[in-house]
């Protein structure tokens, strides 16, 4: 724990010097992922607001409902310093009453600390939620911010990549294992199921609900497997199985294919040519960082017949979509201590598709760790 709460600390660090480049007193933040990235605190459910959390120039606040700040919390004794011996002296908690919710909790503290100018995260507030923190907040500038801290989370601290590396191992047993019972008559929600059930047994999480798409089904590119048609596995049947384990709060992404009967030759090839692609753009990274010239690279190598309608990579961290975006629209550039994936597909409508997907590292002078490790040849059941 004791690693834990200086690296909360290094993180917030890091994101004060950014607010003092900008001249904010203060920074609340809203977002579920970047309060559990900046403090280690998780409420319940993503979608509502349970938890904010304060940066000021001299103390970090917590706020939260009864719900999660009445009941003791695990704590133990840190010795970071002489003044920090535990979280309790890191983060001031604010107890979110009916009588004193989170505006009176504000209205004091900018008065006690001085504040003028309050950043907020313009990307994550709802519009009423800005307007009343203008509205309750007079003598307060708020400065609407974008991505602050999400693109302080696509460099990963050590912390976060051996979290992550642990989750692309749980997902490769995952599916090891899961391959084995798939059979004639398997049905994409059961083998989704499976999934599910596999991880949740060994107290671990879905990074997200999995895509099971069998033949047609794989031809579009993110099949809803829950509302889908729920097709079942027949000799000769294509499955595009994409799925990811959470680990701690950290996520992995891979996605396979496996055959039913020994594919066509058409097919083979095309899946040749894909996984060749895949490859060539993970090796080409020693030569090109800039995400846009990527995924260009990845597409030249498929040719305009076998185009995909997808970006080629996406970032992986507390969240599955993360920074950076490898698209023909991106604007990032990989850096060291990235985590990405890299995913070429391709769809023939009505009849098949095929993806192939994995987590990668970025290292030290341009090195890549492909973080998934199940293999990539055709994989015929």
């Amino acid at each position: 724990m004791l690693k834990l709460i200086i690296m909360l600390l290094l993180r917030i660090e890091k994101l004060r010097k950014i607010l003092q480049e900008k001249n904010l007193d203060g920074f609340l933040v809203s977002n579920f992922y970047n309060v559990l990235y900046l403090s280690g605190f998780k409420t319940l459910t993503e979608n509502e607001r349970e938890g904010w959390l304060l940066i000021t120039t001299k103390k970090y606040y917590l706020f939260s409902d009864s719900r999660y700040l009445s009941f003791p919390r695990r704590r133990e004794s840190r010795k970071l310093d002489p003044s920090i011996k535990s979280e309790d002296d890191v983060f001031v908690e604010k107890l979110i009453t009916t009588e004193k919710g989170l505006i009176k909790h504000l209205q004091e503290i900018v008065v006690e600390e001085k504040i003028k100018n309050l950043g907020v995260e313009g990307d994550d507030l709802k519009l009423n939620e800005f307007n009343k923190l203008k509205q309750e907040l007079k003598s307060v500038e708020i400065v609407p911010t974008e991505k602050l801290i999400i693109k302080q989370r696509e460099i990963k601290d050590k912390f976060e990549i051996e979290k992550i590396r642990k989750a692309c191992q749980i997902a490769d047993k995952c599916l090891e294992d899961v391959v084995k019972t798939i059979k004639i008559g398997s049905s994409e929600k059961e083998i989704a199921f499976k999934i599910e059930f596999w991880l949740k047994e060994k107290n671990y999480d879905l990074a997200f609900y999995p895509i099971i798409a069998i033949d047609e089904n794989s031809s579009v590119p993110h099949y809803n497997t829950r509302s889908g048609n729920n097709k079942k596995v027949k000799n000769g049947s294509v499955i595009l199985i994409d799925f990811g384990a959470k680990y701690q709060d950290y996520c992995s992404d891979i996605t396979r294919m496996i055959f039913v009967g020994k594919p066509n030759n058409e097919v083979l090839n095309i899946y040749q040519k894909l996984l060749s692609a895949q490859q060539k753009t993970i090796k080409q990274f020693s030569n090109e960082t800039i995400c846009k010239n990527l995924d260009s690279f990845c597409r030249q190598q498929l040719t305009n017949s076998y185009s995909y309608p997808h970006s080629t990579g996406h970032g992986v961290g507390l969240q599955v979509h993360e920074y950076p975006k490898i698209s023909q629209t991106s604007i990032d550039t990989l850096q060291q201590n990235q985590i990405f994936t890299i995913e070429p597909g391709v769809y023939n409508e009505g009849k098949w598709g095929m993806r192939i997907e994995d987590t990668i590292l970025v290292k030290e002078n341009k090195q890549i760790d492909v973080l998934t490790k199940f293999g990539k040849q055709p994989l015929i059941i």
